[in-house]
C-alpha cells in the first residue's frame, strides 16, 4: 500500500526534517565543535581534596574540591556530581551537588558538600584496629555532562591510606616511684597492646610490673584504671582480685580495658573539632591498709598527644 503526500504536507516534513538535522548538528558542534570525533577530549577530574567542615553529635560535614579539565574549546554544563566515601570499605558518606559550568581549555574547581554518619565511627574504628591501625579510604563519584541532546557520566575513583600508631608512648620501660604514704613501690614496666578486636568492641591489654622493697608483703585489694580521650571517658576496668605484692620480689599484673564503642562517637565529635588533635589520658589507682591506715594511691598516670590528617592523603 502507497500513500501519497501533498505539496503541503510535503513541505511541513521536510522542515521537519532539515530542523532535525540542524538540531544534530549543533549538539555534534558543541561536543566536537570543528574536529573530528576521534580527536574529541573528554573532561577528565584531574584532582580531589577532601577536607573537614563542621561536625555535630550526628553527623560529620566533608567538603570535597574536585578539579574538573575540559580540554575543549566550549563551555559544558555539568547537571550533577555525586560521591561517596568510603573508610576500609565501609560506605560512611556521600554528597551531592549540581549546577555548574566547565570552563573551555582549561581546569574548573568544584565544590562538593557532603555529609559522614557519626554512628560509622565504632564500626570504622574496630576495621582500622582490626587492620593494624590502616585505614583505606575511598572517594568514588560520578559527573554527570549535559551534552543538550543527550548525557554523559564520567566516574571517578581516588584511593590513599592513612596509619596511626594510638598506643605508643603508653609503655614504660624505666622504674618510676610510686608512693604509699609512708611507703615507696617501684613501677618497674608497663606494656600496652590491643587485644580482643570485634563487633562487640575493642580491648587494651596491659602488662604491669610492680617492685616491692619492702620487709614486708603489701595487699593491693584493687588496681581500678580509666582511659580518657580529649576529657571523654572511653574505657575502665579493675583487677577485681586483691594481689599481694611479695616483699624484694616483682609482681605482674594482667589486666585489660574494655573500650566504650559509643563513647567513640562522643570521642570523635571532640577529635574534628580539635583540629585533628586529641589528648589521651591512661590513669590507674589503687588503695592500700599501712598500719590500719587506708592510702589511696596513683599506680601510674600517662598521657599522650595524638594528632592525625585522616583526609590529608588525597590531594590535586
Amino acid at each position: 500500500m502507497c500513500l501519497q503526500v501533498g505539496g503541503k504536507r510535503r513541505g511541513v516534513l521536510l522542515a521537519a526534517l532539515v530542523g532535525a538535522v540542524v538540531a544534530f548538528a549543533l549538539g555534534y558542534l558543541y561536543w566536537y565543535g570543528f574536529r573530528a570525533p576521534g580527536e574529541a577530549v573528554k573532561p577528565e577530574v584531574v584532582g580531589v581534596e577532601l577536607s573537614w567542615g563542621g561536625v555535630n553529635d550526628s553527623v560529620t560535614e566533608v567538603l570535597a574540591r574536585v578539579v574538573v579539565y575540559n580540554p575543549n574549546p566550549f563551555q559544558i554544563e555539568v547537571k550533577r556530581v555525586t560521591f561517596d566515601l568510603y573508610m576500609n570499605g565501609l560506605r560512611v558518606g556521600s554528597g551531592e551537588c549540581g549546577g555548574y559550568a566547565l570552563a573551555g581549555r582549561g581546569n574548573t574547581t568544584i565544590t562538593l558538600r557532603g555529609f559522614l554518619d557519626n554512628e560509622k565511627i565504632p564500626e570504622w574504628f574496630v576495621s582500622h584496629v582490626s587492620r593494624g591501625e590502616r585505614t583505606e579510604i575511598r572517594v568514588s563519584g560520578v559527573a554527570v555532562i549535559d551534552l543538550k541532546l543527550a548525557e554523559a557520566s564520567y566516574p571517578f575513583d581516588k584511593e590513599f591510606t592513612f596509619k596511626t600508631d594510638l598506643l605508643s608512648g603508653l609503655n614504660v620501660t624505666e622504674p618510676q616511684e610510686v608512693s604509699l604514704g609512708p611507703l615507696v613501690l617501684f613501677l618497674k614496666e608497663l606494656e600496652t597492646r590491643w587485644g580482643s578486636v570485634g563487633p562487640e568492641g575493642v580491648e587494651v591489654n596491659h602488662k604491669l610490673v610492680l617492685f616491692n622493697p619492702q620487709p614486708l608483703p603489701i595487699p593491693l585489694p584493687v588496681i581500678e584504671y580509666k582511659v580518657y580521650v580529649n576529657g571523654v571517658e572511653v574505657g575502665e576496668g579493675s583487677t577485681r582480685r586483691i594481689v599481694v605484692l611479695s616483699p624484694g620480689k616483682d609482681t605482674v599484673l594482667l589486666f585489660t580495658t574494655s573500650l566504650n564503642p559509643r563513647a567513640l562517637i562522643r570521642w570523635w565529635v571532640t577529635h574534628i573539632r580539635n583540629g585533628e588533635r586529641t589528648r589521651l589520658v591512661v590513669e590507674a589507682y589503687s588503695t592500700v591498709e599501712v598500719a590500719g591506715e587506708k592510702y589511696s594511691f596513683e599506680v601510674y598516670r600517662l598521657e599522650k598527644l595524638i594528632e592525625t590528617n585522616i583526609l590529608g592523603g588525597l590531594r590535586p
